[in-house]
């Protein structure tokens, strides 16, 4: 185990992210399944824990806004592998949404926690709901952030969503590394996909590395492939119908709007769900929205 503390910032190698937050920290675990992770900590080590989990391409610094303003609360934002800071995966082995589940179980074992509650933005989201689904008297609460449950495909879909996927690993292996010309060119590429520039900037901090070509995205270039498997809607339905504890949903409208068939459809699967809209974009923790979403869970978690 690695771990540092400082105040007001975390310094990791070569970046440094700002934060509001009284007391944050940097910690380095080897897990059990051999897997090298990365983790920022928020908050008082006594207080009840929040698990955060990011979204896909994201890192642990989507959750410093959050975390800022949840100062009761012991908030601890993984770099899922192959983003932020992990190590990337061996090639031998895939990035499937349930792969996750193997870092979530070190980091669990590592607290010790007897419960805590889960919370994921997107592709966290996901995962987190697979996760309350498998071990359902660990959560006491979860929290999903613009995600109702992972991405389902239609069993007929299978073989040409597997042949597209192999088709751009393939690829992906002739591909050069992708340069941007300076940290800021960067940063505006990746607020062009849809966040706001001070979004951008944060995740930036913590996933762009600079060297004498440039800068570029350190997430795995492996994550941009599609994935060859991935659930149906049926079986889908039998994970999220599985969750047993409260659940905070906090959706985009704008998000959602091409996306309501799913929606009503998907907030049917959980037993005790609480579910919120409000404005902003599929980053809105990360953005305007993050005071009104941290009153939500704050009044969620009491």
């Amino acid at each position: 185990m690695y771990c540092r503390r400082w105040r007001g910032v975390v310094q990791t190698d070569g970046a440094s992210v700002s934060s509001s937050h009284p007391l944050v920290q940097e910690l380095r675990l080897q897990l059990s399944n051999g897997q090298d992770c990365a983790l920022l900590m928020f908050g008082p080590e006594q207080a009840p824990p929040i698990l955060a989990l990011h979204g896909w391409q994201d890192n642990a610094a989507s959750f410093l806004e959050l975390a800022a303003l949840l100062p009761e609360y012991r908030v601890i934002a993984l770099d899922f592998p192959g983003h932020g800071l992990s190590a990337r995966r061996p090639l031998s082995s895939p990035y499937y949404i349930w792969s996750y589940i193997a870092e979530i179980r070190g980091v669990v074992e590592h607290f010790g926690w007897p419960q805590f509650t889960l919370m994921g933005h997107s592709m966290g989201g996901a995962v987190a709901c697979l996760y309350a689904a498998l071990y359902p008297q660990e959560l006491s609460r979860l929290i999903l952030l613009d995600i109702l449950g992972p991405v389902a495909t239609a069993p007929t879909q299978l073989p040409a969503q597997m042949r597209e996927a192999l088709a751009q690993l393939d690829s992906l292996k002739a591909r050069q590394r992708h340069y941007y010309s300076d940290f800021q060119s960067a940063v505006q590429a990746r607020a062009e996909k849809g966040l706001s520039l001070a979004a951008a900037t944060q995740l930036g901090q913590r996933g762009i590395v600079c060297d004498e070509q440039g800068c570029y995205w350190s997430f795995d270039p492996r994550l941009r492939v599609l994935s060859p498997m991935s659930l149906s809607e049926e079986q889908v339905a039998a994970f999220m119908q599985e969750v047993v504890c409260p659940a905070l949903i906090v959706l985009s409208t704008v998000f959602w709007q091409k996306r309501r068939m799913m929606y009503e459809q998907r907030k049917t699967y959980l037993r005790h769900a609480t579910i919120h809209e409000l404005a902003g974009s599929h980053h809105q923790h990360m953005e305007a929205q993050a005071a009104e979403i941290a009153a939500l869970i704050k009044a969620f978690l009491i």
